[in-house]
């Protein structure tokens, strides 16, 4: 998995940055967080990294909807339909985002992130503050045979 490898090591002050992979996210659906650790820092501390990410909607019939080509077992990724405003713990997103979503495999295999980029998002809370999180932007899906979470709510989706 391309989003999840080890990045090259490099020297940066007399200090031997070391990154984590980013773990898997924490939801198979909706607005999760993925962490790793790195000492890409002045102090050359290890200091743990969030990010959020957005697999998939939680809404089924989304997944439900997409339309499978004949002898295809592998529809990795879709577009959202309409740019909307993230929300997350009460906060909303400033800017509308058509997030690339990854789809569905048909033959139990599991549709995980293959590719992405990362982006800034800044949120506007109801109590006036603001907040500004890193954010996984996919690109690209793949899907693979080993499954980070055999709990995932989509891993039983079958298209009709």
């Amino acid at each position: 998995m391309k989003a999840y490898r080890d990045p090259p090591l490099a020297w940066k002050k007399n200090c031997l940055i070391q990154t984590t992979p980013w773990s898997p996210c924490s939801k198979t659906c909706g607005l999760g967080i993925s962490v790793r650790v790195n000492n890409d820092n002045g102090k050359c501390e290890m200091r743990k990294d969030r990010r959020l990410c957005l697999l998939r909607p939680c809404d089924k019939t989304v997944l439900r909807s997409i339309k499978m080509a004949k002898g295809k077992t592998c529809r990795p990724k879709l577009q959202a339909k309409k740019a909307e405003k993230l929300t997350l713990s009460g906060c909303t997103s400033t800017k509308k985002f058509k997030p690339t979503y990854c789809g569905v495999c048909t033959d139990k295999r599991c549709c995980v992130p293959n590719k992405s980029r990362m982006i800034k998002v800044s949120f506007t809370c109801k109590e006036g503050s603001n907040t500004q999180w890193k954010m996984q932007w996919i690109t690209s899906c793949v899907c693979q045979r080993k499954c980070n979470n055999p709990g995932d709510m989509f891993s039983d989706l079958r298209l009709l």
